[in-house]
């Protein structure tokens, strides 16, 4: 085998939802093969995964039923099913609108679905169909959490929607379609899950977000019909007005006695219990580390409703590694010992096993099991990464740190070239990553998002450059104050992080000073745009990917889309741009347009959901007026983190023919 290839970085898989059967031993899960996501069962004693679904896009969601075991999924927008035993799904429903979730009721009689949001429910036994009316667009918007939750008796669901106004909350309706419950006032409301089969939980979002009320809501049957009682909240996040609440998913136990919470009363994101008997919520974790691994993760009860396993960066703040919690005595053991990122625990449905998802620096996210009681070394059971992806192929991440703004300690991890000679001098890269909530790590992100960019940087590290990706302020990983640093410093300090590591890169002696760029994704295409605008002389060339240019046209535009009820930026912002005019001049990379100095390229989707197509738009138009070089290259029909291989097979070779443009000499 030779050196890495550009097709050795596109061929990689990427792993989404997976889940246990519910009586085990197999596995469901879906797999990205560039662009298309197709639905496996894979053993969890290993063997080759067999492929359930042919897709031509995607497997949107799928769900087994609790009682009889069969996988649902929804395949190119319809329904298939597969019963227990048999070798072949079949075609269920096909709506004219695309089906995204799928929810199978504790009891196993009714099907819930989500389609555009309509919200339909399905009677399995009697091949009943009832189409169900609510107040607004089902599974939209809220807090983070599920946008659909059934009551462990089947009785009733709840679920979010938004309004005309897009305003957003949650509602609850019977098995006839009627709505029991809905939240009502100005604030958004999310997270709906239950704690019994008549308690609701959910929250209520304040203050832009920066705190909340934990609430539940009782329900009654009077007459034949349910009632909802009186909301109340149990407990308050009151939040500092510098930053988002960060947490507000409740993780309930089998038995409905214990929930678990990930919240940062200590300055950390740690796992608390509330005891629903006492009313008490007890810290369970403490100390300099974060309890979750990364968006997504999220904390298991075993079944006996005592133990819990959870991800955390206890002892290493760049690694997670899987515990387990008793959370009534608080006794924690840690469950493996691979470096790397492992989260997303799921228990067996016996409880003798653990299933997880693992990357580090020489593999990208895989499924792996352990036993729950033993100390046995965990087993791969899934393989995503190519033949070519070897060790010896692998330029391994270094951790360096240097000063931000205001002397803050900045993290990072540098990619020398393959073969490298510390008398040479190479050109270096500053890879910045978006969110801004997110952290990179040594090796393979447990995020595609950034899996395929460190992909592509030990693809380029055998072409001879050096790359710096690193963890500027505003994101995970270093507890609450990091996390917030960017409250009304939008532009400002994350910027000046971002240019120290430019200026880093060039105190070492093998990085040629005058060949130093600086490229993003989302957020890091945004400090980007900044660091090129505002420090013109730092950077030879810069690549904005999807990066915001005007924050007030992008805010508007989210408004139009979302709503008026704020978000990160209106909270970092403080406010919408009529109120802090001066803040988003600040925050918007156009402000300094006319310093533009080295050549800036530029790559977005046409259908991105997250940016609008617009501020590319904007950027040629003011590069044009004021003559500056650039070059703008866009992908009809992509989104914000492009889909399809064929694209990245489109765009990379573009990227990388632009760095050897202005890099080399």
């Amino acid at each position: 085998m030779g050196a890495l290839t550009l097709e050795d970085v596109l061929n990689i898989k990427y792993l989404g939802k997976f889940e246990w059967s519910p009586s085990g031993p197999d596995i469901a899960f879906i797999w990205d093969d560039g662009g298309v996501f197709d639905l496996y069962l894979q053993s969890s004693e290993g063997g080759a995964p067999r492929k359930i679904s042919c897709a031509k896009e995607d497997v949107a969601d799928f769900d087994f039923n609790p009682v009889d075991g069969r996988l649902t999924f929804v395949q190119d927008g319809a329904v298939y099913s597969m019963l227990k035993g048999q070798s072949a799904p079949y075609p269920w429903f096909k709506f004219n609108e695309s089906v995204s979730l799928v929810s199978w009721s504790p009891d196993g009689i009714n099907l819930a679905m989500l389609r555009e949001g309509k919200l339909a429910l399905l009677d399995a036994g009697k091949n009943l169909l009832k189409e169900f009316k609510v107040p607004g667009r089902a599974g939209t918007g809220g807090p983070d959490g599920k946008p659909l939750a059934w009551a462990p008796d089947g009785r009733m669901f709840a679920f979010t929607f938004a309004d005309e106004k897009k305003d957003r909350f949650v509602g609850v309706c019977d098995l006839e379609g009627n709505l029991v419950y809905r939240t009502i006032g100005a604030n958004p409301a999310g997270s709906p899950k239950w704690f019994d089969a008549n308690t609701l939980y959910y929250v209520v979002l304040k203050d832009r977000g920066t705190a909340a009320d934990l609430c539940t809501v009782e329900f009654s049957v009077e007459g034949g019909r349910i009632k909802a009682g009186t909301p109340r909240v149990f407990y308050s996040i009151p939040g500092d007005g510098q930053g988002n609440v960060f947490s507000t998913t409740a993780y309930g136990s089998p038995d409905g006695k214990t929930v678990l919470f990930l919240l940062e009363n200590d300055g950390w994101a740690h796992l608390y219990a509330y005891y629903r008997a006492t009313g008490e919520m007890r810290q369970l974790v403490g100390g300099g580390h974060e309890d979750f691994a990364y968006a997504g993760d999220e904390p298991s009860w075993a079944p006996d409703s005592r133990r819990a396993a959870f991800s955390s960066s206890n002892g290493d703040l760049h690694e997670r590694h899987i515990w387990i919690i008793d959370a009534m005595t608080g006794a924690m053991s840690k469950k493996d010992s691979l470096p790397g990122t492992n989260g997303q625990p799921k228990w067996s449905p016996d409880g003798g096993k653990i299933l997880f998802a693992h990357s580090d620096v020489y593999k990208n996210l895989d499924l792996w099991v352990m036993d729950a009681a033993s100390s046995g070394d965990p087993r791969q059971i899934t393989h995503s990464m190519p033949a070519n992806w070897t060790p010896a192929n692998i330029s391994v991440p270094e951790h360096v740190t240097y000063k931000g703004a205001q002397d803050w300690e900045i993290h990072g991890f540098l990619t020398r070239p393959a073969g490298f000679d510390p008398s040479k001098k190479y050109p270096a890269l500053v890879w910045v990553h978006g969110g801004p909530v997110r952290q990179m790590r040594q090796g393979f992100h447990p995020l595609h998002s950034y899996a395929v960019f460190h992909a592509f940087h030990q693809y380029l590290a055998q072409k001879g450059y050096v790359s710096l990706s690193i963890n500027f302020r505003g994101g995970i990983g270093y507890g609450r104050t990091f996390r917030t640093g960017l409250y009304r410093k939008m532009g400002v300090d994350d910027v000046t992080d971002v240019v120290n590591a430019g200026m880093h890169l060039k105190s070492m002696p093998f990085v040629d000073a005058d060949r130093v760029a600086v490229w993003g994704l989302s957020y890091g295409g945004y400090m980007t745009l900044h660091a090129m605008t505002q420090y013109p002389d730092v950077f030879a060339m810069g690549i904005n990917v999807a990066g915001i240019w005007d924050f007030t046209q992008w805010t508007r535009w989210i408004q139009s889309r979302r709503g008026s009820q704020g978000g990160l930026f209106v909270t970092y912002f403080g406010g919408f741009p009529e109120e802090s005019p001066e803040l988003y001049k600040i925050g918007s990379p156009f402000t300094y347009a006319e310093n533009l100095k080295n050549p800036l390229i530029n790559v977005m989707g046409t259908a991105d959901a997250n940016v609008d197509f617009e501020q590319l738009d904007r950027i040629v138009l003011d590069c044009v007026r004021l003559g500056k070089t650039y070059e703008a290259y866009y992908y009809p029909k992509e989104v914000h983190m492009f889909r399809w291989r064929t694209t990245w097979a489109d765009a990379f070779p573009k990227i990388e023919r632009e760095f050897e443009k202005y890099l080399r000499k």
